[in-house]
């Protein structure tokens, strides 16, 4: 009897072992196949300049969102919520539960102090990464100092003065009085805190996904969404001072209010703004105009699509959008993509976003160490300069046409090159940045100059 008591026992740990397994791989199952979504991502890219888009390997399980690549390609900073930042939306509870939401890592971000003498708590925060070079990976993310605790900030843009210097920077913040606001501050390390911040254009409305460019020595100019509509704004003084925004109403904001995020980009040619807006099949997708009148701000061509998200081959999931375009000084694109487990009938964890890459074959302007284009960089000197410019240029270059333009892209001086090394009187110019283009019936070569 005791022997058959035993018997039975056993069976039944077998029995609890083999559930215990199923139940275990049911459960697995139930849960998103991220590697496989996430190696499976197609998209459309019309622009045959592009190699096919790459995830980034920092990607993690947070939310990455709201990024900026410096024109360098040196640092990347990234709007981060540790959490599936979509499915807890529903949940209208006063202190909603954050825990079956959270997505690691955390990042050193605060998770508890808040307001409302809640448990835990969801916010986003700034995070960074950066390499020595671009021939380099970036390391991990990492804290920025961009970050306060109980508050939501994101959308980052720079200009930099040096490798170590931002010459101006923007942000958005939510100041809690006035909703999500763009601080603005100038000359700050390129990991910047707010010591020196001050809000600008602020209003009870969302200012959001700033973008800043100088134009000439005192001249500032503004890109940013206000509700799902996409402004703009000049300075004259350095950014003490804002015009009042003007909506944007040529081509940017034909979906309004859904055309949102801009990002602007000079070619060596010509000025294009990269936008997230809706495909006809309600996709959030990546567009970009040209601008067509210079020095018009409101002035931008037929829409060209960019990036648009296909799907994930294999049925593992879907692709929801892509957005945030960001671009280094040679073109390389960087964007997220929001992908949808919903074939799965988990509730927490339904939704992830993630940083890609979309490199250019054939770069316009080689980055700062020559890692990243097959074409060599016009050398420039003195970089500022006050008079006078050399000019350095390949072999095959020495024969070709200079042309030397502003930041708006009007032609003001044009020579012919008579050997690869070239002194240029720039006396004339006023102080400010102006792009230098050597050109030949095979090759183009860009380079930039600040003249003080």
């Amino acid at each position: 009897m005791e022997q058959n008591s035993f018997i039975k026992k056993k069976y039944c740990f077998q029995y609890g072992v083999v559930l215990f397994i199923l139940l275990s791989v049911l459960a697995l199952n139930a849960q998103p196949n991220w590697p496989l979504i996430k190696a499976n991502a197609t998209f459309n890219i019309p622009d045959t300049n592009y190699f096919s888009p790459q995830i980034l390997p920092i990607n993690v399980g947070g939310w990455e969102d709201g990024l900026y690549i410096t024109r360098d390609g040196k640092h990347l900073f990234s709007t981060y919520l540790p959490v599936d930042a979509l499915s807890w939306v529903g949940d209208l509870s006063p202190c909603i539960n954050f825990h079956p939401y959270y997505r690691g890592p955390l990042l050193g971000i605060d998770t508890i102090t808040n307001p409302w003498s809640c448990q835990n708590y969801m916010q986003s925060d700034i995070i960074k990464t950066e390499r020595p070079d671009t021939g380099a990976a970036f390391n991990q993310w990492h804290y920025s100092n961009l970050n306060k605790p109980a508050t939501f900030e994101g959308g980052v843009c720079g200009v930099l003065l040096n490798a170590d210097t931002f010459d101006v920077f923007v942000c958005t913040r939510d100041t809690g009085a006035t909703s999500t606001d763009i601080m603005f501050m100038r000359n700050v390390p390129v990991n910047p805190g707010f010591s020196t911040a001050v809000p600008i254009l602020s209003t009870t409305a969302q200012e959001d996904n700033p973008h800043i460019e100088r134009l000439t020595n005192g001249n500032l100019l503004l890109f940013f969404d206000r509700d799902r509509y996409i402004y703009y704004s000049t300075s004259t003084n350095n950014g003490i001072s804002w015009q009042t925004p003007t909506l944007v109403t040529n081509v940017l904001n034909d979906q309004a209010p859904y055309d949102v995020q801009p990002h602007l980009w000079h070619d060596g040619l010509d000025w294009w703004v990269y936008f997230c807006a809706d495909n006809p099949g309600g996709l959030r997708c990546i567009y970009r105009s040209k601008q067509i009148t210079s020095g018009n701000w409101n002035s931008w061509g037929t829409k060209e699509m960019v990036v648009e998200p296909i799907g994930i081959s294999g049925a593992y999931g879907n692709v929801i959008a892509v957005g945030e375009p960001t671009l280094t000084e040679w073109g390389d694109l960087y964007f997220v993509t929001v992908y949808g487990n919903t074939l799965q009938p988990d509730t927490t964890d339904v939704f992830d976003c993630d940083p890609w890459v979309l490199k250019r074959k054939h770069p316009l302007i080689n980055s700062a160490n020559n890692q990243h284009s097959v074409v060599k960089q016009i050398e420039l000197y003195p970089n500022p300069a006050n008079t006078k410019i050399i000019i350095e240029t390949s072999k095959s270059n020495a024969n070709g046409t200079i042309y030397i333009s502003n930041i708006n892209g009007q032609e003001l001086i044009k020579l012919q090159a008579t050997s690869c090394k070239l002194q240029v009187d720039i006396s004339n110019l006023p102080s400010g940045i102006y792009f230098v283009k050597v050109v030949t019936d095979k090759t183009v070569e860009v380079g930039k100059i600040i003249k003080e």
